[in-house]
């Protein structure tokens, strides 16, 4: 059984992840301490609950310690299945986030893999809807993964959640590496724009704030999509990205309470003026997000990333808790990095020989 202390590094709920995506998908028993113990409210929460127990039903793992405010959890896992099924937060806690740790699993499942995540889609500290299905599965697609179909039934904000997204997809052979060094020429800058219980100016500020400053920094030609939404709860956010030849970079930012429209657009647009300025091919998110695929596929992945952030130094200590491999870091200038690996090469056939009886 591998173990890990959970408070190493940045210490957060990401190590839980990513400990529990890959112990699925190696066959690998695994036990975490002090789990998210730097946090204000230490141990797991309800978004972290439920993405441990979504895996366990796709894997049949054998878990203990699986209980609000824990700080210690064992999962041995057994086999990947596939099938229909519905997770519930409960909370507003993030859906992208337990979609995070499902995805690394179903895209090894022995068969096509359909699910429901009601909670969050736009909330605090986690990538929103929007973010994940116009910038991750662009990318994770270029590795030979990407989703059948991803969609928004229901915006879900902050306190009441309620939020539903929809996902299917059929499993991988195995993931190829990915080689993503220049992000190429820039073809389009987009967006959306949305908000929900509040008046609809407030989707045409955050657009148009947007706008306005992506235009004085050279980009005028910018299209952002303005929705207003049904939902339990008040809330407004706004997503960009930027379509390269070669990748794509996103940035987007949450409204809150007293907080301008303007301020909302203006705080995305500098995000993704920044991204774009640093001249790599990943933002500092996805340059996180994309390491565990990284890492299984088959051959050397090398990309360049806008800024070597905490989170992906923490999520590289973890991965190389479960694989031999170990990930290869160049800084570069104005704080960007180049990170390599060769991934192990995970295949689906040979899981699935493990998955029969005679196994």
């Amino acid at each position: 059984m591998i173990e890990i202390k959970a408070d190493e590094m940045e210490g957060g709920g990401q190590i839980l992840r990513s400990s529990v995506s890959l112990s699925s998908v190696l066959r690998a028993p695994v036990k975490l301490f002090n789990i998210r113990a730097k946090r204000n409210k230490p141990g797991m929460q309800a978004q972290h609950l439920t993405g441990v127990e979504a895996a366990a039903r796709l894997t049949d793992a054998k878990v203990d310690g699986l209980a609000k405010g824990s700080t210690e959890l064992s999962y041995s896992p057994n086999t990947i299945k596939g099938g229909d099924f519905k997770f519930n937060i409960g909370t507003a806690g993030s859906s992208m986030l337990v979609m995070q740790t499902l995805l690394p699993i179903v895209a090894f499942s022995p068969s096509e893999v359909q699910f429901r995540i009601n909670g969050g889609t736009h909330v605090a500290w986690s990538p929103n809807f929007h973010f994940v299905k116009e910038v991750f599965f662009p990318l994770l697609g270029k590795m030979g993964y990407s989703p059948s179909s991803f969609e928004l039934e229901r915006v879900g904000w902050y306190p009441k959640g309620g939020g539903a997204v929809k996902f299917s997809s059929k499993p991988v052979d195995s993931l190829q590496p990915l080689r993503l060094e220049s992000p190429g020429k820039l073809i389009s800058i987009s967006g959306i724009s949305l908000c929900s219980n509040l008046p609809e100016t407030v989707v045409e500020r955050q657009a148009e704030s947007a706008r306005q400053l992506l235009a004085r920094n050279g980009y005028g030609d910018v299209e952002i999509q303005k929705l207003v939404l049904p939902s339990l709860s008040k809330g407004s956010a706004i997503a960009l990205w930027a379509v390269y030849e070669n990748s794509v970079m996103g940035a987007s930012s949450l409204g809150a309470l007293g907080k301008k429209s303007e301020k909302v657009g203006e705080e995305a647009a500098k995000e993704l003026l920044a991204e774009i300025k640093s001249g790599a091919a990943l933002d500092k998110h996805m340059g996180d997000q994309l390491l565990v695929y990284m890492a299984l596929a088959k051959g050397e992945s090398s990309v360049t990333v806008s800024e070597l952030t905490t989170h992906i130094k923490t999520n590289i200590w973890v991965i190389e808790q479960f694989i031999r491999e170990k990930f290869r870091i160049e800084e570069l200038e104005n704080r960007t990095a180049r990170i390599a690996v060769k991934g192990i090469g995970l295949e689906r056939a040979t899981l699935l020989h493990y998955m029969t009886p005679s196994g």
